[in-house]
């Protein structure tokens, strides 16, 4: 059974692989900070957030992200210098944690609760909270329920542990010459684009920093889900397995289709110019799914939509908390979340990548069918669609 923690409290976790979640009636941020004996990073590699999704060891993982968000946690593989690791929560722009409604952080060990502890959001208006923090103690990991408030959001509680934040530079009329600066390591960008009803699109434009011929670059397209509808992150029970995949149309008339179904994992150096990385058979991946888009080749592209479909399990769009993110050099990342009612629907058009004039639109669609057939017929694809398998 889980031992509940009131603020301030701890409990020992041993040193193995830790999902650390945190719910929330509301979507929210989360972030972990790896932190030395001084309570700082090392570098903006320790800040992981829905910008940079894992340290660089890997031995930190962003998971999931929404209202079941989700870490992983790797102890016997963090650094001797790591002595903390820090989990914190924001509410969007504008909104305090006061807002969220209900709140809870929890240690999970082999898929169970370990430790769970509720935060009691009565009279609490601030923009942020540090929400618990692993800790080594006399070569021991502890967990500690911290619940501690920050004001000012995500920018300052990064810069308070050390992170290097990107800001715009104001402009003056007559700026006085000055040497040229250091080279310095590229700092952290807070910025993100989401995707919903209200925004359903944005437009990009080619990365000027590019070597020239590379167009987008490397596009990356992850699907994240919640891959257990009862249980830990890892159950197997109830299990929801996720497919992505995508349509790709070429200027020239010529169409592909990239899915693990029917072992259609495409190519990126060559025509379709987009890969699924290997599907996770066992539906336990933890970072859910990739897909790559060669942006070099974009100007080749008239439009890719992804999509995804539930390959096993019953359908429940509404509990995968789904969010497929976008990837792209020198962009914010671009994340659109699965949370509308897909009913009993098995499939679900995700996003339309459209080029216009060479430049890339990414467009919402969250629209929902009852198998490949009638996707095809509501976007007019023509493909022979059969029975497959994978």
């Amino acid at each position: 059974m889980a031992t509940q923690l009131i603020a301030g409290g701890n409990g020992p976790v041993p040193e193995t692989t830790l999902i650390i979640r945190v719910k929330s009636a509301i979507a929210a941020d989360v972030s972990a900070f790896r932190l030395d004996a001084n309570g700082k990073t090392q570098s903006d590699d320790d800040f992981i957030f829905y910008g940079q999704k894992q340290s660089n060891d890997r031995s930190v993982l962003l998971l999931t992200e929404g209202d079941n968000s989700s870490f992983s946690v790797n102890l016997s593989a963090l650094p001797a210098s790591v002595q903390k690791v820090a989990f914190t929560i924001t509410p969007e722009a504008g909104h305090n944690i006061q807002t969220l409604r209900t709140l809870g952080i929890s240690v999970e060990v082999n898929g169970k609760p370990h430790l769970t502890c509720p935060v009691d959001l009565n009279g609490r208006n601030e923009a942020a909270l540090i929400l618990g923090e692993l800790y080594r103690r006399n070569s021991e990991w502890k967990f500690r329920f911290v619940a501690q408030g920050f004001n000012g959001g995500l920018q300052p509680l990064a810069e308070h542990f050390g992170v290097t934040i990107d800001a715009p530079t104001e402009e003056v009329s007559k700026p006085a010459p000055v040497p040229p600066p250091a080279p310095a390591a590229k700092p952290i960008n807070l910025s993100k684009v989401t995707l919903t009803k209200e925004q359903p699109s944005v437009n990009l434009t080619k990365p000027v920093n590019l070597s020239k011929g590379q167009g987008f670059g490397r596009i990356r397209v992850n699907l994240n889900w919640n891959q257990a509808s009862g249980g830990g992150f890892f159950s197997k029970l109830n299990a929801i397995d996720l497919d992505l995949g995508a349509y790709v149309r070429f200027k020239d008339g010529h169409q592909d289709l990239v899915q693990a179904l029917g072992n259609r994992f495409g190519d990126y150096q060559n025509v379709p110019f987009v890969h699924l990385e290997a599907d996770d058979r066992s539906g336990s991946a933890s970072e859910g799914e990739w897909l790559n888009i060669n942006g070099a080749k974009w100007d080749d592209i008239a439009e890719v939509v992804i999509f995804a479909f539930i390959y096993k399990g019953v359908p429940n769009w509404a509990k995968t908390d789904g969010v497929v993110t976008l990837q792209l050099p020198e962009q914010p990342p671009i994340e659109t979340r699965l949370n509308a009612d897909g009913g009993s629907q098995s499939m679900c058009a995700i996003a339309r990548l459209e080029n216009i004039n060479n430049t890339l639109k990414v467009e919402r669609l969250n629209a929902y069918f009852g198998g490949h057939e009638p996707m095809d017929k509501a976007y007019g694809w023509g493909f022979n669609w059969r029975a497959g398998s994978k």
